[in-house]
């Protein structure tokens, strides 16, 4: 079958092959062995750059683990990724996150067209750590993983007593699902009420504009570290790229 797929990762495989990581709008997530890629030009036009977008052809392998990735012409190469480390730092997380949060062979067309439209801006716009934010709801959204930041995660404004959620102090809680107001609290820590508006506003915001929206330094390093505890309330092992982007950060790029 062919199915348009973006490169999540690829590590060489003995002398000639590839395996190869694919997030396929019609497949999901999936394993590829793909023969010969270091030396065919042919099969594998553009090559298997990470978070290129193509066609690719696989084919089901019987008893085996992998399938074969047979071709995989590009055609989003995303060539500016590879010119500027704060883009590459920002595509290697998102094709981390999706890796990691997306189930194998789940198919997921709204993440795949949300990844390919954030790939478009890293590539066209640079790096921005708004866009970044709005990438990560979006992403847990679309998998159903999104935190409650609008009301309380537990009573749904329900203890409020007639107050609004703007009169209600919130505490941040990934076990029970996100911001839980204080009268339903039983652990978590204090969210500020700027970085819980920060992250409403985000949550509300398309990515192509999401660079408007420029948050102050620590509130956007608050809503960072806030997103990044659901994330990893819902994957195994560390983030690899996260320590990457924060190396990108100190040299003073975004995160």
């Amino acid at each position: 079958m062919t199915t348009t797929a973006i490169v999540l990762r690829a590590v060489n495989y003995g002398e000639a092959d590839r395996i190869v990581t694919l997030f396929g709008r019609d497949t999901g997530r999936l394993s590829a062995l793909a023969r010969g890629a270091r030396k065919s030009q042919r099969r594998f036009a553009g090559g298997l750059s990470l978070c290129a977008l193509g066609s690719a052809a696989i084919r089901e392998r019987a008893g085996a683990e992998l399938v074969t990735l047979e071709r995989f012409d590009a055609t989003e190469s995303h060539a500016a990724l590879g010119s500027d480390v704060a883009r590459m730092a920002h595509a290697a997380y998102a094709a981390e996150l999706v890796g990691k949060l997306c189930a194998p062979r789940q198919v997921e067309p709204a993440v795949f067209d949300w990844m390919a439209a954030f790939l478009r801006f890293l590539d066209g716009d640079g790096a921005s750590a708004e866009r970044l934010r709005v990438f990560e709801i979006g992403l847990l959204s679309g998998l159903g993983f999104g935190p409650v930041l609008d009301t309380c995660a537990v009573c749904g404004g329900g203890n409020f007593a007639g107050r609004t959620a703007a009169e209600i102090a919130f505490r941040w809680d990934p076990d029970r699902g996100g911001a839980v107001c204080t009268l339903c609290a039983r652990g978590g820590r204090p969210v500020p009420a700027a970085v819980r508006e920060a992250l409403i506003r985000l949550s509300r915001t398309a990515l192509g504009d999401a660079a408007a929206q420029a948050l102050p330094t620590d509130v956007n390093r608050d809503c960072r570290e806030a997103l990044l505890e659901i994330i990893t309330h819902h994957v195994s092992g560390p983030l690899k790229s996260v320590e990457f982007i924060a190396k990108v950060a100190r040299a003073g790029g975004q995160q």
